[in-house]
């Protein structure tokens, strides 16, 4: 698995052959089919296991507190912090995933979709309690801050300035500063 996430991150799900994993990791074909059905199927299980992780995640974070603000804040730290516990199998979720076919993406996308779903009663409940101004639909601004969090996987770097901690604060109190209702303005610019 350490192997095929390497390749998939490095060079792609498409241009990596079942060769390479087995040569990076020092197995052979036997031993890969072993364990495996095909490539697709190492795919699947990295893609089930990120997204089990962020939906246990989630789970724990909305059974923690009833308050929509604080569960969005910490569902933003969780998925930026993720970045930094599971950067391959992120940046593998994101940009390989096209790749699962038939019964394999029906099961991603039911986790996906669940995920999403779990985010967006988040949002739709803090815009019913006038916690969140209402400056899209709930699906919209989840969707929004998902893609933001998401796409720090391309640009943040261990060694940058800022730690994953304060990147997620930042970020967070960006996006709370976006969508909490103003005196006056009440979520307009």
């Amino acid at each position: 698995m350490e192997a095929a996430m390497k390749l998939f991150e490095d060079r792609g799900y498409h241009v990596t052959t079942v060769e390479a994993i087995v040569s990076e990791a020092g197995v052979t074909k036997g031993a890969f089919y072993y364990h495996f059905t095909d490539k697709e199927d190492i795919l699947l299980q990295i893609q089930d296991d990120y997204i089990d992780n962020r939906l246990r995640n989630c789970e724990r974070i909305l059974a923690s507190t009833d308050d929509p603000l604080e569960q969005l804040k910490e569902l933003i730290h969780e998925a930026l912090i993720g970045i930094v516990d599971y950067r391959a199998q992120v940046a593998i979720f994101l940009q390989e995933r096209r790749f699962l076919v038939g019964e394999r993406f029906s099961a991603i996308k039911a986790k996906r979709d669940a995920l999403d779903d779990q985010w967006m009663s988040v949002m739709r409940a803090g815009m019913e309690q006038g916690v969140f101004a209402p400056v899209a639909s709930p699906r919209i601004a989840t969707l929004a801050v998902l893609g933001m969090c998401a796409w720090a996987v391309t640009w943040y770097r261990a060694d940058g300035a800022l730690g994953m901690q304060e990147i997620a604060q930042q970020m967070t109190n960006m996006v709370v500063s976006g969508i909490f209702p103003r005196p006056g303005g009440a979520g307009t610019a």
